[in-house]
């Protein structure tokens, strides 16, 4: 009875231990520290983690036992007893919630179409060794776009914005990875949709070399009550920032990055910011109603990473769209994502979330630097709005 239970503890401890790994990585891709900084801890913490992972199993094994075999405490039976607290934290914080989760009352309506864009182009647009190794992993959807078209109900909408459409791109990571074709394909993808408005909410490009494509890519999308845009945190790896907001600016784009602009939708005034935080800026100024002649004007906040969301909510925004989660990019059945870089872990990975007044659409995103999504396709999103 002895050794099935401490066999039973060893495997919570573990548990333990890989919970404890995966929260100190989210939370790691969610500071803004330099990126070769991120990256060398990213690889230490990885490497720690495997290597206590094995060594524990080995000593486990080699002393018959974990806590009732050898009699008397060591080094590993302490880090074994911290492992079954986290594993213990690990219940409220994490399955609780998971089981919690629902979809917000907000979420009015949600049609999803799929474009399989290597059979549409008859070719799969990518481009060196290790995406085109990964494109061809079992279930891989790097290259099936999924386009949502989410309707959201929005308390006090002014009439004449009723069934505005906003299409939300993230995480477009022009890197090389995949072809300037693919993102040529998720352009005439989001301009079928005709939307009212675009929205881009970061992680746009990644090296140098893809800038020409801004112009021949998103410079051909458009729609009629304008496009916008922040950066992200995979910016600061480009020498400067400054040329990409160039292009985005000389492409039609106007940047929002730490900034609170008042604009005009069919005629209707509204609010539009951007917070690039933690990474570059500071968060906008808010929104001014003593400026407007209306009582009170539709505040929409683009925001890279869903962390703030409190501000958001703080600020009295209604419409909040974020990215840089995702979706956790692998989704295990019933579990669904356990990676995604935010103070906030999984919890904001990816979808439509509600908080007090304020409703928050987080994009999976188009891209990434790792070229494999399992259960959880690349998207595009049209947001209707409704009152």
């Amino acid at each position: 009875m002895s050794l099935l239970l401490d066999l039973l503890l060893a495997i919570v401890a573990f548990l333990g231990h890989f919970a404890l790994a995966v929260w100190l990585f989210n939370r790691l891709h969610a500071v803004p520290w330099p990126v070769k900084r991120i990256k060398i801890l990213e690889r230490l913490l990885l490497l720690v983690a495997a290597i206590v992972a094995i060594a524990f199993a080995v000593h486990t094994l080699l002393a018959g036992g974990l806590f009732f075999a050898p009699p008397g405490w060591n080094l590993w039976k302490l880090y074994a007893a911290f492992s079954l607290v986290m594993a213990g934290l690990a219940v409220p914080l994490w399955v609780l919630p998971k089981l919690g989760e629902r979809v917000p009352a907000a979420l009015l309506a949600n049609e999803t179409q799929v474009i399989d864009v290597e059979a549409k182009l008859g070719y799969a647009p990518i481009a060196g060794t290790q995406a085109r190794v990964l494109a061809r992993f079992p279930g891989n959807e790097y290259l099936r776009l999924s386009v949502h078209r989410k309707e959201l109900r929005i308390p006090g909408l002014p009439p004449a914005l009723e069934g505005l459409s906003i299409a939300h791109l993230s995480d477009l990571h022009m890197l090389g990875n995949l072809t300037e074709e693919f993102y040529a394909e998720v352009v005439a993808a989001t301009q079928a949709l005709s939307p009212d408005v675009v929205c881009i909410t970061g992680d746009i490009l990644e090296h140098p070399a893809c800038l020409p494509w801004i112009p021949r890519t998103l410079g051909r999308l458009t729609a009629p009550e304008g496009r916008y845009f922040i950066i992200g945190n995979h910016e600061k790896r480009l020498p400067a920032v400054a040329p990409l907001r160039e292009a985005m600016v000389a492409a039609g784009y106007v940047d929002l990055g730490s900034r609170t602009e008042q604009a005009q939708w069919r005629g209707e005034p509204v609010w539009l910011s951007g917070s690039e935080r933690p990474w570059f800026g500071s968060e906008p100024p808010p929104p001014d109603d003593d400026r407007m002649q209306d009582s009170r004007a539709l505040r929409v906040l683009l925001s890279h990473s869903p962390d703030q969301f409190p501000f958001a909510v703080q600020s009295g925004y209604d419409l909040m769209l974020a990215g840089h989660t995702h979706g956790g990019q692998i989704r295990l059945p019933g579990i669904g994502a356990l990676i995604a870089p935010s103070w906030y872990g999984w919890r904001y990975a990816g979808g439509t979330y509600d908080l007090g007044s304020t409703i928050m659409h987080v994009s999976r995103g188009i891209s990434g630097k790792q070229s494999i999504r399992w259960r959880c396709p690349p998207e595009i999103a049209l947001l209707v709005l409704r009152s």
